[in-house]
């Protein structure tokens, strides 16, 4: 794996290890990172959306499966998984911990350059998500 790669592994690691400074470290400061329903410019505000996170999710954790690089730009997709016991903030508003357990996959992919992340566009279906938090209903099987 080369250097964007590398970067995207090594700030995903630090999300699961709960190491802000590591995530920080990751992205330039003018970087930005696009969630579903969200923009965040620099480190310290995606250590401050991780932070939320774990708050939400106390057993937070991301799996890598797959990783593409074409340098400068990398693709990392896996599976997020965790148990909601916390308030989980959202542009939309609060939701209540459900006590229930989240698990589905997501794609980010990134521009690095100096060993640093300077665009960042995350992929996951919100609605998969609140449906499994029993937020919304999920749809009827035939």
């Amino acid at each position: 794996m080369g250097e964007a790669a590398n970067v995207m592994r090594r700030e995903l690691e630090a999300v699961n290890d709960r190491d802000t400074a590591t995530i920080v470290a990751s992205f330039s400061p003018e970087c930005i990172k696009l969630v579903p329903g969200a923009r965040f410019e620099g480190g310290e505000q995606v250590a401050a959306w991780c932070t939320a996170l774990w708050e939400a999710f106390p057993d937070f954790h991301i799996t890598v499966t797959d990783v593409v690089e074409e340098a400068p730009i990398a693709t990392v997709s896996g599976v997020v998984t965790g148990t909601h016991l916390g308030t989980l903030r959202t542009p939309g508003g609060d939701i209540p911990p459900t006590n229930r357990r989240a698990e589905f996959p997501f794609s980010e992919t990134a521009e690095v350059r100096d060993g640093r992340m300077i665009s960042v566009h995350l992929y996951f279906d919100r609605l998969e998500l609140l449906e499994q938090l029993g937020v919304i209903p999920a749809p009827a099987h035939a």
